[in-house]
């Protein structure tokens, strides 16, 4: 999906569905044991009869019509959206086909159901094997359900919790749901700048220019900050002036960086989470300055923490160039916000696991957003001013999400927004 503006003068776009339980497709059905993928087929079936949606797979027509297909024999139809399973934790999970005739289904790009044949109802046409999910994950549902003759019928059910019922309603949405943040982004991921540490603390308050700073914390609980303020907060560090150099390495796990860059021509570089397994480190970052460059990196997070890595970010300048990467397995989560004029900004979250970014830009920058890797993928953009260039690729096996708000002050347009989910 490419979406391309420009010469806009007022412009709000939100491109997230409605949420509406399952969507369907009905086609014309080509008799007994249409061809299909599954059984090696091709699908071609160029009837379209109907769309719309449906608030769970429980349905029995016998002798009657097909939904809205207006056809009561030799009809197909098409069931995809989303499925959260409750609960937390890895779950063996079997599924339970009722049907009349037959059914296909994937869950993300596992085959869970392959019974595409001619059959009555009964109790079970089909069981799945054992199908390892994860409480509280969410999955893309795809089936497809076939009736040739006779009477028709498609119950989904499984074993979620030592019986055997049907799949709720309340499982199914058409949109992946967006990842719970907010509440102030729960006042900022519990407040990364008071955050409390066991480890190590390294507290730098730094003013000058043409300085090289080099710090390196091994791991875990360790804390890079300004010191603490009169109520024992944690307040966060500055280098103030000009052309320094500064290099900040932390490994472990639930490490922290707040820090300050006041000043220009500084180069900054932060690398944490260096260890395998590591999770829960926070990044907080405040430029405030020209011409300066920065890269901020958080990698190897296999998702065995509560938090996953996180990152906020404020710029206020110019010409500032800044590359913001979370890596590896794990959840990730931005918050970027930038002012100024003629920023460059790329950010990249890549690796399994929920990733979430929200940014704000003011005029005359470029930002570059690229969301890669297995998980739920979910962008939040606001622009406002006279002229700005994003580019946002998501690029998942699982579901995409984004919302664009856009206000452009000039008649002449504000540049060229480039949109990819692939």
């Amino acid at each position: 999906m490419r979406l391309l503006l420009s010469s806009l003068i007022s412009l709000l776009i939100y491109l997230t569905p409605a949420n509406a339980d399952l969507y369907y497709d009905t086609y014309q059905g080509t008799g007994a044991t249409p061809s299909f993928p599954g059984n090696g087929g091709s699908l071609t079936y160029p009837t379209k009869l109907s769309s719309g949606t449906v608030s769970s797979i429980n349905h029995s027509w016998g002798s009657g019509v097909v939904l809205d297909s207006g056809r009561n024999e030799r009809v197909i139809v098409h069931f995809y959206g989303y499925i959260t399973i409750p609960g937390t934790g890895s779950q063996d999970i079997q599924f339970y086909l009722y049907a009349d005739d037959g059914v296909y289904m994937k869950l993300d790009d596992t085959v869970v159901i392959n019974d595409w044949q001619e059959q009555g109802a009964g109790t079970w046409n089909y069981i799945s094997s054992d199908q390892t999910l994860t409480g509280g994950e969410t999955y893309y549902i795809d089936m497809w359900w076939y009736e040739n003759g006779g009477g028709a019928a498609v119950k989904l059910y499984w074993d979620q919790s030592g019986s055997v019922a049907l799949v709720p309603a309340s499982t199914y949405s058409t949109t992946e749901p967006t990842p719970s943040i907010s509440s102030a982004q729960t006042l900022k991921v519990n407040d990364a700048r008071g955050v409390t540490h066991s480890g190590n603390g390294i507290y730098i308050n730094q003013v000058g220019s043409n300085n090289t700073l080099n710090v390196t914390q091994d791991g875990n609980d360790n804390l890079i900050a300004g010191g603490t303020s009169t109520t024992n907060a944690i307040v966060k560090s500055d280098i103030t002036g000009n052309n320094n150099t500064t290099t900040m390495t932390q490994t472990g796990d639930n490490n922290a960086i707040l820090f300050d860059i006041v000043g220009d021509y500084n180069s900054t570089t932060v690398d944490q989470g260096g260890a395998a397994g590591s999770d829960d480190n926070r990044i907080e970052f405040n430029v405030n300055g020209d011409h300066n460059v920065l890269s901020l990196t958080q990698r190897h997070n296999n998702g065995v923490g509560t938090n996953g890595h996180y990152l906020g970010l404020d710029v206020d300048g110019n010409y500032n160039n800044i590359l913001t990467e979370q890596k590896d397995d794990g959840d990730k989560k931005s918050f970027i916000s930038v002012q100024g004029n003629s920023n460059d900004i790329d950010l990249l979250q890549q690796g399994s696991g929920s990733h979430y970014v929200e940014i704000e830009v003011g005029s005359n920058q470029t930002v570059d957003v690229t969301q890669d890797g297995t998980g739920n993928h979910n962008a939040s953009i606001s622009m406002d001013g006279y002229a700005a260039g994003l580019d946002l690729t998501q690029d998942s096996s699982t579901g995409q999400t984004y919302s664009l708000d856009q206000t452009c002050l000039n008649a002449n347009g504000c540049g060229t927004t480039t949109l990819l989910q692939q």
